[in-house]
């Protein structure tokens, strides 16, 4: 009996074609987001949350190409598409070098879980990593008063607004705070400002925690605070930090804030095993350079904290460039 031609016999069944398609168009999705209007609604709603899983959407992609691999080669040339979420992620902040790369602040953002009772695991990373100011996100009183009492010798300086809630948000500080404020949205959900002063000038520190996705609504809350914090960061040096409930492939960060760049890069915060999504971070807008950042220890939450040490650079001219 004759052999079937090799086109036939490298055919791909129809479910794993439909499935390697699917699977590339969600690697695209970042970049397709960008084009599609403000106002899409839950079509947009759905396909942002879609966007948010790029490490997984990349692992499925690992998946596909070994399968189609298996009957036909030449599919291998295409494995390199795992790669589309290190380019299609928001912009980070550029690296320190030369004059520039004296530390201007240093950051850290921990999302403690509301319900945590031991606050020594962040308390020991603290002391062993200091950081200037410190940005704690779903703090109950409870957690507060512990964890401020177990820090107080070295950062004597707080602006608390604990809730038994999710939401209950603060900032500790080695420096002295200023300007401090708390603005609630229209759903209740606080967010902090205060001025620190370092050794180039005040530096405005906002710690927030929008309300997650969960649908159109509050992604559209969502979105509308970061583009607010985007907005007054063009005007003074400012630094965003907290559980910001989008990643880098979400359009918050890649068309709502785009003028707010990532201090950190995409090992994932949230769920706080090795394989999840960054939703954590830190953020700053034009002039400010990344020296460092790193990711923490478990506190005994579900997220990870991180830590970033930042440069502002002050050449207006290279500032301007960014």
């Amino acid at each position: 009996m004759p052999r079937a031609p090799a086109s036939r016999r490298r055919r791909q069944p129809l479910p794993l074609r439909l499935f390697a398609c699917a699977v590339l168009l969600a690697l695209l999705l970042p970049w397709l987001m960008r084009a599609l209007p403000a106002s899409a609604g839950l079509f947009g709603w759905g396909l942002d949350l879609i966007a948010h899983w790029q490490p997984a959407h990349a692992a499925l992609w690992l998946v596909a190409i070994a399968l189609l691999s298996a009957r036909d080669r030449r599919w291998l040339v295409a494995l390199p598409l795992a790669l589309l979420p290190l380019w299609s992620a928001s912009a980070p902040l550029p690296s320190a070098a030369g004059p520039a790369a004296a530390p201007t602040l240093t950051i850290a953002s921990a999302n403690v879980r509301a319900g945590n009772p031991d606050p020594a695991p962040l308390a020991a990373w603290l002391r062993a990593q200091p950081a200037d100011v410190v940005v704690l996100v779903e703090l109950t009183p409870d957690y507060a008063d512990r964890l401020q009492d177990a820090l107080a010798d070295v950062y004597p300086y707080r602006e608390f607004a604990p809730m038994d809630s999710p939401f209950g948000i603060g900032l500790l500080s080695r420096h002295p705070l200023s300007q401090r404020e708390r603005r609630d949205s229209a759903d209740g959900i606080p967010a902090l400002a205060a001025t620190l002063d370092t050794a180039r000038g005040p530096v405005r520190v906002v710690a927030a925690h929008p309300m997650p996705p969960l649908g159109p609504h509050w992604q559209t809350a969502r979105d509308s605070l970061l583009r607010t914090l985007a907005d007054a960061a063009g005007t003074r040096p400012t630094v965003v930090a907290g559980d910001l409930n989008a990643t880098p492939w979400s359009t918050a960060l890649t068309r709502i804030a785009p003028g707010l760049r990532r201090a950190c890069g995409l090992a994932p915060t949230w769920p706080s095993g090795h394989f999840g999504i960054p939703i954590d971070h830190v953020l700053a807008g034009a002039g400010w350079r990344r020296l460092d950042c790193v990711r923490g220890p478990d506190i005994g939450s579900d997220h990870r904290p991180i830590r970033a040490t930042l440069a502002l650079d002050t050449d207006p001219d290279r500032a301007a460039g960014d």
